[in-house]
């Protein structure tokens, strides 16, 4: 940390970091690690955030299988309080984009059979983060932050789940449950969308 002592003053003379965020207790960092770019206005900083994954759910009961693409995208500010503490506000668009199968089985004369249900999935949320932190920018260029506490509420929130077809002979009830499950897989997503997190780690390079 001696070599970023002079983190303040390092950052007056840097005018762009790139970097990204590899992990932390928060859910769609995990899911799809963003590549930040953020310009350097002496004790601000304002940024782009973009990561993309694969993500999958699983429950029981009904056993429910989804899978697919988790994006994640979005713009940030942050305020530095001297040297490295800050303060800062985010605003992501997190979607999640893929199929959810559905599966009941039941045995009948010693032969196990089963009926599925496979639906396509988009389930979309906006959400607005309130984050406390300490942000170092070495001598040399290496930029480490940890933003501790991440405060985030869902600004908005969508889901579309759509049938594309049966195996099987599902009868009405089962296919009214198949889709009560894809549909619960669907808010799932959009609750990890929208989840608060803790200690999400930031590495980069300014320039």
């Amino acid at each position: 940390m001696a070599w970023a002592a002079d983190s303040a003053g390092n950052r007056k003379d840097s005018i762009i970091m790139l970097g990204i965020a590899p992990g932390g207790i928060h859910a769609p960092t995990i899911m799809a690690s963003p590549v930040r770019v953020a310009v350097i206005l002496d004790d601000i900083t304002v940024g782009i955030d973009a990561g993309s994954g694969s993500a999958s759910y699983s429950t029981s009961g009904y056993w429910t299988d989804t899978t697919g693409t988790y994006t994640n995208q979005g713009l940030n500010a942050r305020y530095f309080f001297g040297n490295s503490f800050n303060v800062s506000l985010g605003y992501h668009m997190r979607n999640f984009s893929g199929i959810s199968t559905t599966t009941a089985f039941s045995l009948s004369n010693w032969a196990v059979t089963y009926e599925t249900e496979t639906f396509t999935m988009d389930a979309k949320t906006s959400v607005a983060t309130l984050g406390i932190g300490n942000h170092w920018l070495m001598d040399w260029g290496l930029w480490i932050g940890g933003d501790w506490v991440l405060a985030s509420g869902a600004l908005s929130q969508t889901k579309e789940v759509t049938s594309t077809g049966t195996t099987g002979s599902p009868s009405a009830t089962q296919r009214a449950s198949f889709k009560k499950n894809a549909e619960a897989a669907a808010d799932e997503m959009n609750a990890w969308s929208a989840s608060s997190g803790f200690a999400v780690l930031t590495i980069g390079f300014a320039f």
